[in-house]
Protein backbone atom coordinates (compact mmCIF):
# COMPACT_ATOMS: atom_id res chain seq x y z
CA UNK A 1 0.00 0.00 0.00
CA UNK A 2 3.04 2.27 0.11
CA UNK A 3 2.77 3.40 -3.52
CA UNK A 4 1.04 6.79 -3.74
CA UNK A 5 -1.94 7.72 -5.86
CA UNK A 6 -2.24 10.87 -7.95
CA UNK A 7 -4.84 13.38 -6.84
CA UNK A 8 -6.23 14.96 -10.01
CA UNK A 9 -8.97 17.12 -8.46
CA UNK A 10 -9.38 19.44 -6.65
CA UNK A 11 -6.29 21.53 -7.16
CA UNK A 12 -3.22 20.85 -9.25
CA UNK A 13 -2.28 17.17 -9.67
CA UNK A 14 -0.05 15.88 -6.90
CA UNK A 15 0.91 12.50 -5.39
CA UNK A 16 -0.82 11.63 -2.11
CA UNK A 17 -0.75 8.57 0.12
CA UNK A 18 -3.39 5.93 -0.55
CA UNK A 19 -3.77 5.25 3.15
CA UNK A 20 -5.74 8.10 4.64
CA UNK A 21 -7.00 9.49 1.33
CA UNK A 22 -10.66 8.92 2.24
CA UNK A 23 -10.24 9.41 5.99
CA UNK A 24 -9.41 13.02 5.17
CA UNK A 25 -13.00 13.56 3.99
CA UNK A 26 -14.30 13.64 7.59
CA UNK A 27 -17.62 11.90 6.92
CA UNK A 28 -18.01 10.96 10.59
CA UNK A 29 -18.39 14.60 11.58
CA UNK A 30 -21.97 14.78 10.28
CA UNK A 31 -24.57 16.14 12.70
CA UNK A 32 -28.11 15.21 13.69
CA UNK A 33 -29.33 18.22 11.72
CA UNK A 34 -27.51 17.10 8.57
CA UNK A 35 -26.77 13.34 8.50
CA UNK A 36 -24.25 12.13 5.90
CA UNK A 37 -25.47 9.24 3.73
CA UNK A 38 -22.88 7.74 1.42
CA UNK A 39 -22.13 4.62 -0.57
CA UNK A 40 -19.33 3.04 -2.57
CA UNK A 41 -18.95 0.78 -5.61
CA UNK A 42 -16.19 -0.60 -7.79
CA UNK A 43 -17.08 -1.03 -11.47
CA UNK A 44 -15.42 -1.98 -14.72
CA UNK A 45 -15.28 0.59 -17.51
CA UNK A 46 -18.30 -1.11 -19.08
CA UNK A 47 -20.23 -0.57 -15.85
CA UNK A 48 -20.22 -4.03 -14.27
CA UNK A 49 -20.20 -4.14 -10.48
CA UNK A 50 -21.12 -7.84 -10.32
CA UNK A 51 -21.28 -10.81 -12.68
CA UNK A 52 -23.17 -14.09 -12.37
CA UNK A 53 -20.97 -16.81 -10.90
CA UNK A 54 -21.38 -19.86 -13.19
CA UNK A 55 -21.10 -22.24 -10.25
CA UNK A 56 -23.50 -20.65 -7.78
CA UNK A 57 -25.61 -18.50 -10.14
CA UNK A 58 -25.15 -15.67 -7.65
CA UNK A 59 -23.97 -12.18 -8.53
CA UNK A 60 -20.46 -11.51 -7.23
CA UNK A 61 -17.87 -8.76 -7.52
CA UNK A 62 -15.60 -9.89 -10.38
CA UNK A 63 -12.12 -11.00 -9.36
CA UNK A 64 -10.83 -9.11 -12.40
CA UNK A 65 -11.58 -5.76 -10.75
CA UNK A 66 -11.48 -6.47 -7.00
CA UNK A 67 -8.14 -5.47 -5.49
CA UNK A 68 -6.59 -4.69 -2.08
CA UNK A 69 -5.98 -1.01 -2.82
CA UNK A 70 -9.64 -0.31 -3.53
CA UNK A 71 -10.54 -2.48 -0.54
CA UNK A 72 -8.40 -0.26 1.67
CA UNK A 73 -10.53 2.73 0.71
CA UNK A 74 -13.72 0.70 1.27
CA UNK A 75 -12.49 0.06 4.80
CA UNK A 76 -11.67 3.75 5.30
CA UNK A 77 -15.23 4.66 4.39
CA UNK A 78 -16.52 2.07 6.85
CA UNK A 79 -14.21 3.43 9.55
CA UNK A 80 -16.01 6.77 9.35
CA UNK A 81 -19.50 5.28 9.66
CA UNK A 82 -21.73 5.47 12.70
CA UNK A 83 -23.86 2.75 11.09
CA UNK A 84 -23.57 0.41 8.10
CA UNK A 85 -26.74 -0.02 6.06
CA UNK A 86 -27.03 -3.34 4.26
CA UNK A 87 -29.64 -5.88 3.15
CA UNK A 88 -30.80 -9.35 4.12
CA UNK A 89 -29.12 -10.65 0.97
CA UNK A 90 -25.72 -9.96 2.53
CA UNK A 91 -26.60 -12.09 5.56
CA UNK A 92 -27.87 -14.91 3.36
CA UNK A 93 -24.61 -14.78 1.39
CA UNK A 94 -22.58 -14.72 4.61
CA UNK A 95 -24.41 -17.76 5.97
CA UNK A 96 -23.70 -19.68 2.76
CA UNK A 97 -20.07 -18.58 2.51
CA UNK A 98 -20.75 -16.41 -0.55
CA UNK A 99 -20.18 -12.94 0.92
CA UNK A 100 -17.20 -10.92 -0.30
CA UNK A 101 -15.95 -10.50 3.27
CA UNK A 102 -17.10 -10.09 6.85
CA UNK A 103 -18.65 -6.84 8.00
CA UNK A 104 -16.22 -3.93 8.18
CA UNK A 105 -14.26 -2.51 9.85
CA UNK A 106 -11.94 -5.47 9.32
CA UNK A 107 -10.00 -6.70 12.34
CA UNK A 108 -7.19 -8.01 10.13
CA UNK A 109 -3.75 -6.55 10.74
CA UNK A 110 -3.58 -4.34 7.59
CA UNK A 111 -6.54 -2.36 8.97
CA UNK A 112 -5.55 -2.17 12.64
CA UNK A 113 -4.80 1.53 12.20
CA UNK A 114 -8.45 2.14 11.32
CA UNK A 115 -9.65 0.65 14.60
CA UNK A 116 -7.16 2.88 16.42
CA UNK A 117 -8.37 5.85 14.38
CA UNK A 118 -12.00 5.20 15.39
CA UNK A 119 -11.03 5.13 19.03
CA UNK A 120 -9.10 8.41 18.76
CA UNK A 121 -12.08 10.03 17.02
CA UNK A 122 -14.40 9.02 19.85
CA UNK A 123 -16.36 6.48 17.80
CA UNK A 124 -17.61 3.08 18.91
CA UNK A 125 -15.14 0.23 18.26
CA UNK A 126 -17.31 -0.92 15.33
CA UNK A 127 -20.14 0.73 13.40
CA UNK A 128 -23.68 -0.35 14.19
CA UNK A 129 -25.47 -2.38 11.50
CA UNK A 130 -28.91 -1.68 10.01
CA UNK A 131 -30.33 -4.43 7.79
CA UNK A 132 -33.08 -3.42 5.36
CA UNK A 133 -35.58 -6.22 4.74
CA UNK A 134 -39.18 -6.40 3.54
CA UNK A 135 -39.58 -10.16 4.07
CA UNK A 136 -37.61 -10.43 7.33
CA UNK A 137 -36.13 -13.63 5.92
CA UNK A 138 -32.92 -12.96 7.78
CA UNK A 139 -30.64 -15.84 8.76
CA UNK A 140 -28.21 -14.97 11.54
CA UNK A 141 -24.77 -16.45 10.79
CA UNK A 142 -23.37 -18.33 13.81
CA UNK A 143 -20.12 -16.35 13.65
CA UNK A 144 -21.99 -13.06 14.01
CA UNK A 145 -21.48 -11.73 17.53
CA UNK A 146 -24.41 -9.49 18.39
CA UNK A 147 -22.54 -8.26 21.46
CA UNK A 148 -19.77 -6.57 19.45
CA UNK A 149 -21.98 -3.93 17.85
CA UNK A 150 -25.59 -2.76 17.74
CA UNK A 151 -27.80 -4.51 15.17
CA UNK A 152 -31.08 -3.22 13.80
CA UNK A 153 -33.53 -4.54 11.23
CA UNK A 154 -35.44 -1.90 9.25
CA UNK A 155 -38.70 -2.92 7.65
CA UNK A 156 -42.18 -1.65 6.77
CA UNK A 157 -45.07 -1.22 9.17
CA UNK A 158 -46.95 -4.18 7.66
CA UNK A 159 -44.14 -6.64 8.39
CA UNK A 160 -45.08 -10.12 9.62
CA UNK A 161 -45.44 -9.69 13.42
CA UNK A 162 -44.33 -13.27 14.10
CA UNK A 163 -41.07 -12.68 12.24
CA UNK A 164 -40.58 -9.40 14.06
CA UNK A 165 -40.94 -11.20 17.38
CA UNK A 166 -38.57 -13.98 16.31
CA UNK A 167 -35.85 -11.49 15.37
CA UNK A 168 -36.27 -9.54 18.59
CA UNK A 169 -35.89 -12.76 20.58
CA UNK A 170 -32.51 -13.25 18.87
CA UNK A 171 -31.36 -9.87 20.16
CA UNK A 172 -32.06 -7.74 17.07
CA UNK A 173 -33.92 -4.45 17.32
CA UNK A 174 -36.63 -4.05 14.69
CA UNK A 175 -37.42 -0.51 13.51
CA UNK A 176 -40.28 0.47 11.23
CA UNK A 177 -39.25 2.82 8.45
CA UNK A 178 -41.91 2.69 5.77
CA UNK A 179 -45.54 2.08 4.91
CA UNK A 180 -46.53 -1.39 3.74
CA UNK A 181 -43.66 -3.88 3.73
CA UNK A 182 -40.91 -1.77 2.20
CA UNK A 183 -38.53 0.75 3.71
CA UNK A 184 -38.64 4.39 2.62
CA UNK A 185 -35.25 6.03 2.22
CA UNK A 186 -36.19 9.23 4.00
CA UNK A 187 -37.65 7.42 7.00
CA UNK A 188 -34.61 5.14 7.10
CA UNK A 189 -32.35 8.13 7.65
CA UNK A 190 -34.76 9.66 10.15
CA UNK A 191 -35.12 6.62 12.43
CA UNK A 192 -31.37 6.02 12.49
CA UNK A 193 -30.57 9.70 13.10
CA UNK A 194 -33.01 9.67 16.03
CA UNK A 195 -30.83 6.98 17.58
CA UNK A 196 -27.67 9.05 17.22
CA UNK A 197 -26.39 7.65 13.92
CA UNK A 198 -25.45 10.60 11.73
CA UNK A 199 -22.94 8.99 9.36
CA UNK A 200 -24.65 6.24 7.32
CA UNK A 201 -22.63 4.04 4.95
CA UNK A 202 -24.72 1.96 2.53
CA UNK A 203 -22.77 -1.20 1.65
CA UNK A 204 -25.46 -3.09 -0.26
CA UNK A 205 -26.32 -3.23 -3.94
CA UNK A 206 -28.14 -1.33 -6.67
CA UNK A 207 -31.67 -1.65 -5.25
CA UNK A 208 -30.76 -0.08 -1.92
CA UNK A 209 -28.98 2.70 -3.78
CA UNK A 210 -32.19 3.35 -5.72
CA UNK A 211 -34.13 3.53 -2.45
CA UNK A 212 -31.77 6.22 -1.17
CA UNK A 213 -31.41 8.18 -4.41
CA UNK A 214 -35.11 8.23 -5.23
CA UNK A 215 -35.87 9.55 -1.74
CA UNK A 216 -33.32 12.33 -2.21
CA UNK A 217 -31.25 11.34 0.82
CA UNK A 218 -27.96 10.17 -0.72
CA UNK A 219 -25.24 12.75 -0.12
CA UNK A 220 -22.08 11.18 -1.53
CA UNK A 221 -21.24 8.48 -4.08
CA UNK A 222 -17.76 6.98 -4.06
CA UNK A 223 -17.12 5.16 -7.33
CA UNK A 224 -13.97 3.29 -8.30
CA UNK A 225 -13.53 2.57 -12.00
CA UNK A 226 -11.15 -0.31 -12.68
CA UNK A 227 -9.76 0.30 -16.15
CA UNK A 228 -10.91 -3.02 -17.58
CA UNK A 229 -13.73 -4.23 -19.82
CA UNK A 230 -15.57 -7.36 -18.68
CA UNK A 231 -18.59 -7.96 -20.90
CA UNK A 232 -20.96 -10.68 -19.75
CA UNK A 233 -24.70 -11.20 -20.05
CA UNK A 234 -25.81 -11.51 -16.43
CA UNK A 235 -24.51 -8.49 -14.50
CA UNK A 236 -25.38 -5.67 -12.10
CA UNK A 237 -24.75 -1.96 -12.49
CA UNK A 238 -24.69 0.50 -9.59
CA UNK A 239 -28.41 1.37 -9.82
CA UNK A 240 -31.53 -0.74 -10.33
CA UNK A 241 -35.12 0.46 -10.19
CA UNK A 242 -37.61 2.75 -11.87
CA UNK A 243 -36.43 5.62 -14.07
CA UNK A 244 -35.32 8.67 -12.11
CA UNK A 245 -37.28 11.59 -13.54
CA UNK A 246 -35.87 14.13 -13.24
CA UNK A 247 -32.42 12.64 -13.44
CA UNK A 248 -30.10 12.99 -10.44
CA UNK A 249 -27.10 15.26 -10.96
CA UNK A 250 -23.78 14.65 -9.23
CA UNK A 251 -20.93 17.10 -8.69
CA UNK A 252 -17.34 15.89 -8.71
CA UNK A 253 -15.75 16.43 -5.29
CA UNK A 254 -12.47 14.53 -5.68
CA UNK A 255 -10.70 12.38 -8.26
CA UNK A 256 -7.61 10.20 -7.88
CA UNK A 257 -5.64 8.00 -10.29
CA UNK A 258 -3.98 4.77 -9.17
CA UNK A 259 -1.56 3.18 -11.62
CA UNK A 260 -0.73 0.23 -9.37
CA UNK A 261 -3.92 -1.87 -9.49
CA UNK A 262 -5.43 -3.76 -11.16
CA UNK A 263 -2.08 -4.83 -12.60
CA UNK A 264 -1.54 -3.54 -16.11
CA UNK A 265 -4.68 -1.41 -16.08
CA UNK A 266 -4.97 0.99 -13.16
CA UNK A 267 -8.07 2.54 -11.64
CA UNK A 268 -9.61 5.87 -10.76
CA UNK A 269 -11.30 6.81 -7.49
CA UNK A 270 -14.08 9.38 -7.74
CA UNK A 271 -16.12 11.08 -5.03
CA UNK A 272 -19.37 12.74 -6.14
CA UNK A 273 -21.83 14.90 -4.22
CA UNK A 274 -25.51 14.42 -5.02
CA UNK A 275 -27.24 17.63 -6.05
CA UNK A 276 -30.88 18.41 -5.18
CA UNK A 277 -33.18 16.91 -7.79
CA UNK A 278 -34.63 19.46 -10.18
CA UNK A 279 -38.41 19.61 -9.86
CA UNK A 280 -38.43 16.89 -7.19
CA UNK A 281 -40.56 17.19 -4.09
CA UNK A 282 -39.05 15.37 -1.07
CA UNK A 283 -41.19 12.36 -0.21
CA UNK A 284 -42.90 12.34 -3.61
CA UNK A 285 -41.41 8.99 -4.69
Amino acid sequence: MSEPILRLYPGAPEPVALEGAYLAHGLHRASAAAPMVYTNFIASLDGRIALVDPGTRRHRVPAAIANPRDWRLFQELAAQAHVLVTTARYFRDLTQGQAQDSLPVSTRSPYADLLTWRRKEGLEPQPAVAVVSASLDLPIPPELDLQQRAFYVLTGEDADPDRVTALEQLGLRVLFAGNGHRVDGRRLVQVLAERGYHSLYAIAGPQLLHTLVSAGVLDRLYLTHAHRLLGGVGYDTILEGSTLDPAVDLRLEALYYDSHAPAGAGQSFGAYACCPRRGHRPGAD
